[in-house]
């Protein structure tokens, strides 16, 4: 008797757990307060999220940027607003050379404002607000509800 992981090609396997474990993380992205044991699962899981998916070969840039904007989310929510900037700022470099969707491209800008608020710059963070609301206008997405939501969230705390 074979199980359905067993009868799904390695490459299948590869991208559920990518999208497993990142569905996993929002469990502690949800959450105002982690313990250190908490903190230490979310970092795990959106990491190997952003491995798995390195290693599905129909992986693309659009993959990749989630990934990072998941990833410095994860450590902007556990207060390390400079490792939030450093995966911000690798998505904002990946979307200025792959070009994905706006839509993809805002959410690297509004990861770096994220990770400058945390940092206690809230100059810089209102100007990466200002290139998020700019990039969003080039999307394809319709549903933009949870965007704005976002960005009125991070105006506030300006």
């Amino acid at each position: 008797m074979t199980t359905k992981m067993q009868k799904k090609k390695p490459v299948d396997i590869l991208q559920q757990l990518a999208k497993q474990t990142f569905n996993e993380a929002w469990k502690y992205l949800d959450k105002k307060k982690l313990t250190k044991k908490e903190k230490i699962s979310l970092l795990n899981l959106v990491h190997t999220s952003y491995y798995l998916w390195q290693q599905v070969p129909a992986h693309t840039s659009t993959h990749t940027s989630i990934s990072l904007w998941q990833i410095s989310r994860a450590y902007a929510h556990i207060g390390d607003g400079a490792n939030a900037l450093l995966f911000a700022e690798e998505n904002i470099q990946l979307c200025k050379t792959e070009k994905p969707d706006g839509f993809y491209t805002a959410y690297a800008y509004e990861s770096a404002a994220r990770a400058h608020i945390v940092s206690g710059n809230k100059t810089k963070a209102a100007a990466q607000i200002k290139h998020a609301l700019k990039a969003i206008q080039t999307t394809k997405e319709k549903h933009l509800d949870s965007f704005h939501k976002d960005m009125e969230a991070l105006k506030a705390i300006l």
